[in-house]
């Protein structure tokens, strides 16, 4: 017996998995909302305030699309949201590069969670396997999110007679108002700038940026303001399309457990070993004090250099097992189970130690050469492992192994918001400068060049406390001219739009303004030999501030 085949209205559906109910007032929010992201990302200097908007600019389009859809949405799934607006807002707090480049990500993934999530408010209860369900849905969403959208609001505008004579009536009524308008603000345009030359002016200047700028660039605004909508049509698909979602599937492995637990226990115990071996080592050299480490031929920096980022990585690898083997081997007893817990738990354990070790290994390299952005983010970031393997721990002693995923998103989330709240160059700043001023060298060159403007309140209160020795006031008021220089090469006066200068930015431009007469006392001089630069020279050291003109 031969089927029928489907009818266009059924392959529409089969293909979006839901029909929306206003696919063209859909595909307009997000014309509408890719016309605003181009605007906000056209002529791009720095990030500043354009991450948050774009966020701030997706979730408003979800939420038009909530009420087209007449759906209600749970708590969870505004949580979800809240979490994403703020970690998107980072960016437009601090400049620091490691804030930045961790908070854009994680952003990501979580925007990517509330779409494909918004409508169900299951987010909690993903595992792993629904993250990666989740990437390769988006993947799809790409390629058929706007045809599929598009294909349903034409066939809707041919299915509804009302709808199209409304459509009509609409479009007419649009014309007629544009024509009439049009010859009006023509005529008092013209009076109105032969009363006034002010008026006059600035109506020149507004043709003659349409003239120069605008329409000299519109086919690339537009080509920018399609991609933008093709982007939010896939994710108003995926959004839309997982609304009618059931439960998640039954708490069953993806694989079968395929290790017998003969062969996990060979491998638990053989890893077992050797970290007891290199942590007898460790106590040996390492704990018992620097005596140990020197007498075999390091220095105390050389031995906390040497490792670190290894020691991290070995703890990773060993968390990423431990998972691996309490998924894939096979328990079937009480007691196989208790063995697993009590080896994988003596792993992670000893993991734990070895990451003591290397947070004291960056301390003491901390203490030898002083604070850097690396170090301090790799200090942090340490705890943050710790907390993940010792979740392991509990998620296996209690079963909940399946909640893996949200542990890792919850610590890659507070993770980036930590980074945010610690504020890291500010951090960096005070440390070595009262590092300085208990007798160890001051690196200016790193103050002056890599450090954003996140710790500019930070160096001027110092400067204007009155606490310093004249040697470190002086060099510190010439550093704080260096960086004025340096920013204001960055964002020229009259040439930066306010979408490149984000609230550290904003702070430190009106900081420079505010000490005019502090940065005045001290005057640039042209260095360098190939290339020369605007510079000071601070206790012997050239620094570089900013190109010469």
């Amino acid at each position: 017996m031969n089927e029928e085949p489907l009818s266009p209205d059924q392959k529409t559906a089969f293909l979006a998995g839901v029909e929306l109910k206003r696919p063209g007032l859909s595909l307009l929010s997000a014309f509408l909302a890719g016309a605003v992201l181009m605007l906000t990302w056209w002529r791009v200097q720095d990030i500043g305030w354009r991450w948050s908007l774009s966020v701030i600019t997706i979730c408003l389009v979800y939420m038009v699309n909530i009420r087209l859809q007449q759906r209600e949405i749970p708590k969870t799934s505004w949580v979800l949201m809240g979490l994403t607006i703020l970690l998107g807002m980072i960016t437009t707090l601090r400049s620091e590069d490691f804030t930045y480049l961790l908070s854009m990500p994680v952003t990501v993934v979580s925007l990517l969670l509330l779409t494909a999530d918004f409508f169900n408010g299951q987010w909690l209860q993903f595992r792993l396997r629904e993250y990666f369900k989740a990437a390769f849905q988006a993947i799809a969403a790409f390629f058929v999110g706007f045809p599929v959208i598009a294909a349903q609001t034409a066939r809707s505008s041919a299915q509804d007679p009302e709808q199209r004579t409304s459509g009509k009536r609409m479009a007419l009524g649009v014309f007629k108002g544009i024509v009439i308008a049009i010859p009006l603000l023509l005529i008092f345009i013209f009076l109105f700038a032969y009363a006034d030359a002010v008026f006059e002016s600035k109506i020149d200047s507004l043709f003659e940026w349409l003239k120069a700028d605008f329409l000299s660039q519109l086919v690339g605004r537009i080509m920018l303001t399609l991609f933008f909508t093709w982007l939010l049509a896939a994710a108003l698909w995926l959004l839309i399309t997982q609304s009618k979602r059931k439960d998640l599937e039954p708490d069953q492995p993806l694989l079968k457990p395929f290790l017998g637990m003969t062969e996990t226990t060979i491998v638990l115990v053989s890893l077992n070993l050797l970290f007891a071996f290199f942590l007898i080592i460790q106590f040996q050299y390492f704990f018992a004090g620097q005596a140990n480490i020197t007498t075999n031929g390091f220095t105390y920096a050389q031995y906390a250099d040497r490792g670190f980022r290894e020691l991290l990585l070995a703890a990773s690898i060993a968390g990423v097992v431990f998972f691996a083997l309490a998924s894939f081997t096979r328990r079937e007893s009480k007691t196989k189970r208790l063995l697993f817990t009590v080896l994988g738990g003596l792993l992670l354990l000893q993991v734990g130690v070895i990451l003591v070790s290397a947070h004291q290994r960056i301390v003491m390299y901390i203490d030898a050469y002083g604070l850097t952005g690396t170090r301090l983010v790799s200090q942090i970031f340490v705890f943050f492992l710790a907390a993940i393997l010792l979740s392991l721990v509990v998620m296996e002693v209690t079963n909940k192994l399946k909640h893996t995923a949200l542990v890792l998103l919850a610590a890659a989330m507070l993770f980036s918001l930590t980074l945010a709240l610690v504020n890291v160059d500010t951090v960096l700043a005070r440390h070595n400068i009262e590092r300085a001023l208990e007798g160890e060298e001051l690196d200016y060159s790193f103050l002056a060049n890599l450090l954003s403007t996140d710790a500019e309140p930070y160096l001027f209160g110092v400067v204007q406390s009155g606490s310093l020795p004249p040697d470190y006031q002086e060099n510190l008021e010439k550093l704080l001219t260096c960086r004025a220089s340096a920013f204001e090469d960055d964002y020229p006066s009259g040439e930066v739009s306010w979408l490149d200068l984000n609230i550290s930015a904003m702070r430190a431009k009106k900081l420079y303004a505010q000490n005019q007469d502090l940065l005045a006392q001290w005057s640039l001089e042209i260095i360098g030999t190939e290339r020369y630069f605007r510079g000071i020279t601070i206790e012997g050291q050239e620094i570089f501030c900013s190109p010469a003109n």
